[in-house]
């Protein structure tokens, strides 16, 4: 490993206990009051925008199957006027073409009265639709402003914290910034796939970051080694002072 001067590991661990705060805190804000009752409006909005979209969807569908069935409705209708119109128009001269026509007006007439009663049940599922879609907008547009509402309360609950989390933000910054490349990224890299604890501290013949206790030969190597290494129990950095 690169020799690394006591103010860079002092650095370093200053790092790590400022990554330390800002993780408890975004834990407290996580679990605030306010923060939960959002987390729940939120989703309870997610749902309704969902259902909402999916009852548009079957809107269109439905209000295009009643478009379809007004057009056949209508030809049908003008077929069956427009036979009626040969009967009494004189246009029909014999009796056989008289009862084929009579035959078509029937066939018209009980193809036309299945469709007007399809047409009622789509105008009535359009109905319907229309009507669940509604009552899902309104209560989403409610949930929405009483998401609003919780976010204030939350950000209220959460001002001093949030105030707290910059600051220690800005530290964070100017920390990892004053540190050598390589360092902070092997600093990074090990904070990933540790989950929160990168680095830790020989004291007391323990490594502070998994506080697992060393054997005399092994404080004894550590001592005799560089300042920045691995523990040999968690495998993190550990800062040996000296």
């Amino acid at each position: 490993m690169p020799d690394y001067t006591p103010e860079q590991l002092d650095l370093l661990l200053e790092l790590q206990a400022t990554d330390q705060r800002v993780r408890r805190i975004e834990h407290t804000l996580d679990d605030l009051p306010e923060q939960r009752e959002l987390a729940i409006s939120d989703q309870r909005a997610q749902e309704l925008s969902r259902a909402v979209d999916e009852l548009r969807v079957a809107l269109d569908q439905a209000a295009a199957e009643q478009r379809q069935l007004e057009r056949e409705v209508d030809v049908l209708s003008q077929r069956r006027d427009a036979e009626r119109a040969r009967i009494y128009d004189g246009s029909v001269v014999n009796a056989r073409e008289l009862k084929a026509v009579e035959a078509e007006i029937e066939t018209t007439v009980r193809r036309l009265s299945e469709h007007e009663d399809l047409l009622l049940e789509a105008l009535e599922r359009t109905e319907a639709i229309e009507g669940r879609r509604d009552v899902l907008s309104t209560e989403l547009e409610a949930e929405r402003e009483r998401r609003e509402q919780l976010e204030l309360a939350r950000n209220d609950a959460a001002s001093g914290l949030l105030a707290e989390l910059g600051e220690l933000k800005v530290a964070r910054d100017r920390e990892a910034a004053g540190l050598p490349a390589e360092l902070r990224e092997r600093y990074e890299q090990q904070l990933a796939r540790t989950g929160g604890v990168a680095v830790g501290k020989l004291e007391d013949n323990a490594c502070t970051a998994c506080r697992i206790g060393l054997s005399m030969a092994d404080v004894g190597e550590l001592y005799a080694g560089p300042p920045l290494t691995t523990c040999p129990q968690c495998r993190r950095l550990l800062v040996v002072p000296a």
